[in-house]
């Protein structure tokens, strides 16, 4: 299957994961564990906007106060400093933000693993009605594997990440360094998605991140669509894990039936 294929079967999946959701009534999976994240993510955004807010202030701002001093030349440097304020704050808040925003979302991930590892399993056991005794050992192995490789994907991303803001001071090519960005972001999101349905398959980890960069467009289709519902405020945050999740499972299931259909 070629790249097209594969990111139509995975923007497709989120259609079949909410009908799924909808029918097997689902909703205590998104629901309690979304209204957890907006909490967090609520109330840790505004404080880390205000620390970064008093870094800058304090950064630039210009006290003539003490006009013995400085005189009419402090009043003048502190006017010109209002403007260079504005424009540094915007691009430090646009910078940490973007990097909030990568971290949380893999943090998140790590938070969620308990909670998406039980899901795909649930989702699995109504999907192709397979009873498999609820078994702690197993529920812990998956929650510990989740966590690990969404800390493996944090690190990797990051490491990339840099590598590409380089790109940030060559002319031509910065023009397309965000759109990169984002789509490695998406990339490693997908992967950690896909990766709670190759578990119940009996994929070990190294086989896993073999599995998604084989199918990097599916990967990355699963990541995309995580990162537009996370854009949405509120709403986007408390769907967007869980039904990512859900959705790569039925990605992964249709893949493996069009490969048998070949």
């Amino acid at each position: 299957m070629g790249v097209p294929s594969k990111l139509s079967v995975a923007f497709s999946s989120f259609r079949t994961a909410h009908q799924f959701i909808k029918t097997h009534r689902l909703w205590k999976y998104i629901i309690f564990p979304g209204l957890i994240n907006i909490f967090l993510f609520y109330f840790s955004f505004n404080w880390f906007l205000g620390r970064v807010s008093d870094w800058v202030e304090g950064l630039i701002h210009i006290d003539c106060s003490d006009s013995n001093l400085w005189g009419w030349l402090c009043t003048i440097i502190s006017f010109l400093s209002g403007f260079l304020e504005f424009f540094v704050r915007f691009i430090l808040y646009v910078s940490f933000i973007g990097l909030y925003l990568l971290v949380y979302k893999n943090v998140i991930l790590i938070i969620y693993s308990p909670v998406l590892a039980y899901l795909i399993e649930v989702v699995e056991k109504k999907h192709k009605g397979i009873e498999v005794p609820f078994k702690l050992e197993q529920f812990i192995k998956d929650t510990v594997r989740g966590m690990i490789l969404a800390g493996r994907g944090l690190l990797v991303e990051s490491a990339v990440l840099l590598v590409l803001f380089i790109f940030l001071f060559i002319p031509i090519i910065n023009l397309i360094q965000p759109i990169l960005m984002w789509l490695v972001s998406a990339y490693f999101l997908g992967v950690s998605m896909i990766d709670y349905t190759l578990e119940r398959k009996g994929y070990n980890i190294k086989k896993s991140i073999v599995y998604s960069k084989k199918h990097k467009s599916l990967a990355g289709g699963i990541g995309i669509v995580f990162q537009l519902i996370f854009m949405l405020p509120f709403f986007g945050w408390m769907i967007a894990p869980t039904y990512s999740a859900v959705a790569a499972y039925f990605a992964v299931d249709k893949l493996e039936r069009l490969n048998e259909n070949e």
